[in-house]
């Protein structure tokens, strides 16, 4: 398909999203608060009037005059994320969101059906292109950067996004589709050459997989949804400052599949390459050696 057809439709869904009042709730959250950070719980209301949950925080300090950077963090398939307390002691004002379904959100909606597999959702309304879960996920991440951009704090010309496994997914997806984001660190990302993924079967694919190989009629009209999420096709969109990190072996997020949408991203852009992610990715020597270069990556080009 043209990348005008990327480009209208989700123009089209930004659109969609836009006719949801925000709605934004902000409530002072003291217990994980202390001198050095403030935190607060967000409520907001996104596509069809789901609500979704965030944890916004800021530094103690006083805002810059002209407001701090920001950083959007998005979850793994997991739950996991950046400790937001870590980014704001930095100096980054820090909205860790929970796209429908997930995490906090969970308080606020579920999916239907779920099956408590972290991967159920990649084969929801996957025949349909406006009821997906990723649809409606995507649209939930640009609600998060609607929040920034209202926050007199924020200095709007300087956000980032961050994110792992489908965190880094997301991430990818917000910089190609919203020109808000100035810097986006992809860490071994989801969400990328999903045929591919399908195809070899990667954890991360599996139960999409499995229902394309139980529902072959239904495998032509996902394919088609879903080349609206890909990141393949997504790439070369993306204007921000991109870091992103793969590793040669890794079962989640195969190499395969996440270098060819590196390849495609036309902006500055650096990626780490690790030799095995076969360890635990959420912690240990990749997590603390990748922090580093995202906090270099956020000082240098936010």
């Amino acid at each position: 398909m043209p990348t005008e057809n990327m480009k209208k439709f989700w123009v089209k869904a930004q659109k969609q999203l836009a006719q949801v009042p925000i709605n934004a709730s902000i409530e002072p959250e003291k217990t994980t608060s202390d001198v050095t950070v403030t935190n607060h719980l967000i409520v907001l209301s996104s596509f069809e009037g789901v609500k979704i949950r965030a944890w916004y925080t800021v530094p103690a300090s006083l805002p810059p005059e002209e407001g701090w950077p920001a950083v959007m963090v998005l979850p793994s398939f997991a739950g996991n994320v950046v400790n937001s307390g870590y980014l704001a002691q930095l100096g980054y004002a820090t909205l860790t969101l929970y796209p429908r379904g997930q995490g906090e959100s969970k308080k606020e909606w579920q999916v239907e059906g779920d099956t408590g597999s972290i991967h159920y959702k990649m084969a929801k309304n996957v025949t349909n292109q406006e009821r997906f879960y990723y649809y409606a996920a995507y649209l939930d991440c640009l609600r998060g950067l609607d929040f920034l951009d209202t926050r007199a704090e924020v200095n709007t010309k300087r956000i980032a996004v961050t994110g792992s496994s489908q965190g880094g997914g997301l991430t990818l997806a917000m910089a190609a589709i919203d020109t808000r984001v100035k810097v986006a660190v992809a860490r071994l990302p989801s969400l990328c050459n999903i045929p591919l993924g399908v195809e070899m079967k990667a954890e991360g694919y599996a139960e999409l997989h499995d229902y394309l190989v139980d529902h072959p009629e239904d495998r032509e009209a996902a394919m088609e949804t879903l080349w609206y999420i890909d990141n393949l096709n997504l790439a070369d969109a993306i204007q921000a400052h991109t870091l992103v990190s793969l590793a040669q072996v890794d079962l989640n997020h195969p190499y395969s599949t996440v270098m060819p949408v590196f390849e495609k991203i036309p902006a500055l852009k650096s990626v780490v390459i690790y030799p095995d992610a076969a360890i635990r990715i959420h912690s240990g020597a990749i997590n603390t050696d990748f922090n580093s270069h995202m906090v270099e990556w956020f000082t240098r080009y936010l």
